[in-house]
């Protein structure tokens, strides 16, 4: 649809915001909830743009009057985006940013729009602060919650607010994104596999120079890791713990490996991650049962909770790798 047109996927989104635009029925709290890097912020601030357009025209806005300007480069005096502090977002900045601000009028537009970035991260503390403001907004207030879990909203907080689900982009709508960036041949298949339908994971990708280096390096130490004998096996867990920032990602492209070996191993080589390894994995699965494939699926599983849960890394990677090395069948 010519709406939204800076918007690629979640249609659904799209229809109902024009509708309810079209009959003037905002509301005052959303929740916007989805997977990371699904457009759940860019869309927050094109509706931002679509609510405080001085001179739209059938409810699409200009882009070119002072409030769009405003908007487009994050000056607006009526729109307030919270990030969050470290972790988590803290009670002072809810009261500084939130119910301070909505019991200031508005100093440009008729309405005052705050966006709360990664809402599922306000302390229980922040989010029943704001919990008075959400119940009772001031006529020219809306808050936008934006975030992955609702669960970890409190109930009264999702009992007062409209909940919009955004989805990962399918297959058609990556493809778009991807011609945009003029991304081809296996580097395309590559990361519309590994974006899971994110485009903010795409992008990700693309700006990391990591990523890909890591994702071959991650493979290259499982190839260590077969050859190794005792010795080996510890250099290789120092090595890793050392890279403490990396360890996680490491193990994610484990998982993703081994996925991959049980694919091929049950249906061939269409639809993996290590698209690009082919003969690799081909070479793997024969020489790998099923309860191996298995068993290492499980236990790179436990060890990437473990590392979550903040257990000593040394004796989470030296318990790890002593499992995959294991013979059993």
């Amino acid at each position: 649809m010519e709406e939204f047109k800076n918007i690629i996927g979640n249609e659904d989104a799209k229809a109902y915001f024009l509708k309810t635009l079209d009959k003037n029925k905002l509301s005052h709290s959303y929740i916007f909830e989805g997977p990371y890097g699904v457009g759940k912020n860019t869309f927050a601030m094109e509706l931002t743009k679509y609510i405080l357009c001085e001179n739209k025209k059938e409810n699409i806005p200009c882009g070119t009057c002072p409030s769009c300007h405003m908007i487009q480069a994050n000056t607006h005096p009526d729109v307030i985006t919270i990030e969050k502090d470290t972790k988590v977002t803290k009670i002072e900045n809810i009261r500084h940013n939130i119910i301070r601000e909505m019991d200031t009028k508005p100093y440009h537009s008729k309405y005052k729009i705050v966006i709360v970035k990664a809402a599922d991260s306000i302390t229980i503390e922040g989010q029943n602060a704001m919990l008075k403001t959400i119940e009772e907004p001031p006529k020219y207030g809306i808050i936008i919650l934006v975030c992955e879990n609702t669960a970890k909203l409190l109930p009264t907080i999702k009992s007062r607010c409209i909940t919009i689900r955004f989805n990962p982009l399918n297959r058609e709508d990556l493809a778009a994104y991807l011609n945009l960036k003029n991304i081809q041949g296996t580097r395309r298949e590559l990361l519309s596999k590994l974006s899971h339908g994110s485009i903010g994971v795409i992008n990700d990708i693309l700006e990391d120079d990591q990523y890909l280096e890591l994702r071959k390096q991650s493979i290259f130490y499982l190839e260590r890791l077969d050859k190794a004998d005792l010795i080996g096996v510890y250099d290789l867990v120092k090595e890793l713990t050392d890279q403490k920032d990396l360890i996680e990602r490491i193990l994610e492209f484990w998982l993703l490996w081994y996925r991959d070996i049980a694919v091929v191993k049950k249906t061939g080589t269409s639809d993996l991650y290590y698209i690009d390894q082919e003969k690799h994995l081909l070479d793997m699965a024969y020489k790998l049962t099923y309860n191996k494939v298995s068993n290492n699926i499980d236990n790179i599983k436990t060890a990437l909770l473990d590392i979550k849960q903040n257990i000593y890394n040394t004796f989470v990677i030296e318990n790890l790798l002593l499992k995959l090395k294991e013979r059993k069948k």
